[in-house]
């Protein structure tokens, strides 16, 4: 049988929490869960920033390969020894022995031979059947000769291609594009200097890209300093694109004209 003041003791030692132990208890819980978020939203944002600069890194090395791509097939001939005829196309016109168009800072027209049935446009659309019918070899100066537009889209924020009727877009997640034309004496075939509007012939292009992941301030460490790429875009180019809450990156290459050069 238990007795009466061995009962007495167990109930005052199982009285449980005091309010002011209860609270306690509460704040420390509630920092350790404040601690466990915080952690868990930097690594989530730590995580989209890298996410963001490797969508950039990836378009910016797409973009230069495309560029280049399309630059370099720029002055083909089938015979060097030949020049390209006066000529039009996009809304360009070529003149004599000229395969590159500086239509504005944003956009040109390039001009080339194909060189077999398989070759294809811009838009990896094949040639038409009759284009395909007269080239018999690679090398015939009667091979049927290509014009696309290259240009700058900033309503959907990428770069496109017009080959023919059509339009179709190369590039995307692009803030600004400029092209710089490396221009120069014929006669010389040097290039002596580069300008948006040249009016020179053409040897060289020049082409900056600045690409602009899609995001919110958050992905940033700060919401309201501006992007250094941005900044030296706005100051390399004299232009005044506004903080889009984006992460930029700027890329350039430089694409020399074939058959143009020394």
């Amino acid at each position: 049988m238990n007795h009466p003041a061995t009962l007495a003791g167990l109930r005052r030692h199982q009285r449980g929490l005091s309010l002011i132990e209860l609270m306690i208890a509460m704040l420390i819980g509630l920092f350790l869960i404040l601690g466990v978020t915080q952690i868990f939203i930097n690594n989530q944002k730590s995580y989209l920033f890298q996410q963001g600069q490797s969508g950039n890194q990836e378009n910016a090395r797409f973009s230069l390969a495309v560029l280049n791509q399309e630059l370099s097939k720029a002055g083909y001939r089938s015979k060097p020894t030949t020049s390209f005829p006066l000529g039009a196309g996009q809304g360009c016109t070529f003149p004599d022995g000229t395969s590159v168009i500086a239509v504005s800072a944003t956009s040109l027209c390039i001009r080339y031979q194909a060189a077999n049935k398989s070759d294809v446009n811009c838009q990896g659309a094949a040639l038409s059947n009759g284009d395909q019918d007269t080239i018999l070899n690679p090398y015939q100066q009667a091979n049927p000769i290509v014009v696309e537009k290259i240009w700058f889209d900033g309503g959907t924020n990428s770069i496109s291609c017009t080959s023919g009727s059509t339009t179709q877009q190369l590039v995307t997640g692009v803030a600004a594009v400029n092209f710089e034309y490396g221009f120069g004496q014929k006669e010389k075939k040097a290039v002596t200097g580069y300008a948006t509007n040249p009016t020179d012939t053409v040897f060289a292009v020049r082409y900056s890209v600045l690409m602009q992941s899609p995001g919110t301030a958050s992905l940033r460490d700060s919401a309201t300093a501006t992007s250094k790429a941005l900044a030296e875009w706005n100051a390399r180019f004299n232009t005044n694109l506004a903080e889009g809450n984006q992460i930029y990156q700027l890329v350039q290459g430089t694409t020399m004209l074939r058959n143009q050069m020394q």
